[in-house]
């Protein structure tokens, strides 16, 4: 995906999901900030709305989708050792 996203719509600075069902909350936190429905969020990154469906539930799909669906939304997936410290800065 190369568009990027007018990061200014991006409400909650960030999401923590230690768990799937975590991550699937974010994503849909993070489209909703966005003000995408499922339909518009599969359509800018080539995905069908099933497939929102199923990540948002927390069900299996491919990294590949989940890392581009949070980059339309204006997020970025951050790996980090649980327990740090972490800064999020713009």
């Amino acid at each position: 995906m190369t568009e990027h996203p007018d990061e200014s719509r991006v409400t909650q600075r960030f999401y923590r999901a230690r768990s799937l069902p975590a991550l699937a909350a974010a994503l849909k936190g993070a489209r909703a900030a966005r003000g995408y429905t499922q339909d518009d969020l599969a359509a800018a990154i080539g995905s069908s709305r099933p497939t929102i469906s199923r990540m948002e539930r927390a069900n299996a799909a491919g990294t590949d989708t989940l890392v581009d669906a949070l980059s339309a939304c204006g997020y970025e997936l951050v790996v980090v050792p649980r327990g740090s410290t972490v800064r999020v800065t713009r």
